[in-house]
């Protein structure tokens, strides 16, 4: 018997508590979009002050609105598309429960066909290649833009071209407020630490130790020790060999592609900031795009070691599931850079 919940809200309640995970959302995304990094916070008490400001109806709520919508378009998300999605699925909910409580909700519906029509109210989430076809890229610079294709087809931004849909503004206050880069040298600095540690440092002395003394050696303390990488390791590769997304069973000897292509992306972000020149955005692709080739064979290895270190990053299988679905489009979309470019250097 299901328990009635006695804590009916009123409409003012239940708006409240949209605004509350509506923000909540937004934060989240954009945590998933540029991860851990030396430097990376989330401003102090953000979302607690858009919330107050939200409930107090104070003069500078204005600004929390305009904070709020340049984390989500430095997401890579439309503010006015998430507006228009909380409508529809409010509508749609609100719709569902209206039946329930008439009795005309169809009885023979099974909990999967519900779930099924409910996920259906926040549209289609599959992941697209788009491009600009401006011609301004040469063959070998979109080769080097293709190293960053995950996160640009992750961001719904185009894949053959430097420009982004986001205003520099909202690229410089994400930067500096998150990464902490304002200027050349800092750019330079995360550059460095992505390189030489970033997330893959921890993940590929786990996977080192996993080769030399087989995944079935691993104890379960071992397992869901805090202090180590190797649980987060463990459970990341145990789900990817479960869904048969390695050929032949092969597990990456690296994770570092999860973070060159945040390499790349970077070296963007920085150059449309004006934080560093064209030459000088081209060589940080560049050691990216080296880097890779000194680690891996082709864009299908590469693809597979970002699946992984995207899983490893929080320790979470829904986060490698979304790396994959994206590293499968772009291994098999004609309108790929991956399939456009080669992995190698000519």
């Amino acid at each position: 018997m299901t328990k009635e919940n006695s804590n009916s809200q009123n409409p003012g309640e239940m708006a409240k508590a949209a605004q509350e995970a509506a923000v909540k959302a937004a934060m989240e995304q954009a945590q998933a979009m540029f991860g851990n990094i030396p430097g990376f916070q989330m401003p102090g008490g953000m979302q607690e002050q858009i919330m107050a400001q939200m409930g107090a109806g104070m003069p500078d709520m204005a600004a929390a609105q305009a904070q709020q919508e340049a984390m989500l378009k430095a997401a890579g998300i439309d503010p006015e598309t998430v507006v228009q999605a909380g409508r529809q699925n409010m509508a749609y909910v609100n719709q569902m429960m209206q039946e329930m409580m008439d009795g005309a909700f169809d009885e023979g519906l099974s909990s999967s066909d519900a779930m099924a029509q409910m996920m259906e109210a926040f549209g289609d989430d599959s992941w697209t290649i788009n491009r600009a076809e401006d011609g301004k890229l040469d063959e070998e610079q979109l080769r080097l833009l293709a190293f960053g294709a995950p996160m640009l087809v992750y961001n719904d931004e185009k894949v053959d071209t430097i420009d982004s849909d986001a205003d520099v503004e909202t690229i410089k206050y994400t930067l500096e407020d998150w990464w902490n880069v304002t200027d050349r040298d800092s750019t330079l600095g995360i550059v460095r630490w992505l390189l030489e540690d970033g997330h893959h440092a921890e993940a590929d002395e786990a996977l080192a130790e996993i080769r030399t003394r087989g995944f079935e050696n691993i104890s379960q303390e071992e397992r869901f020790d805090e202090d180590r990488k190797m649980g987060d390791v463990c459970l990341i590769m145990e789900n990817m060999l479960e869904n048969g997304w390695y050929p032949q069973g092969k597990i990456p000897e690296s994770v570092i592609a999860w973070d060159l292509v945040r390499v790349v992306n970077l070296g963007r972000w920085a150059y449309l900031c004006g934080y560093v020149n064209a030459d000088e955005m081209w060589q940080i692709m560049q050691v990216a795009a080296d880097t890779a080739v000194e680690h891996f064979s082709s864009w299908e290895e590469y693809g597979l070691s970002f699946v992984m270190g995207r899983g490893v990053w929080h320790g979470d299988p829904d986060d490698s599931e979304t790396a994959y679905e994206i590293v499968s489009l772009l291994l098999k979309d004609d309108e790929s850079p991956w399939e456009l470019s080669n992995f190698y250097e000519k």
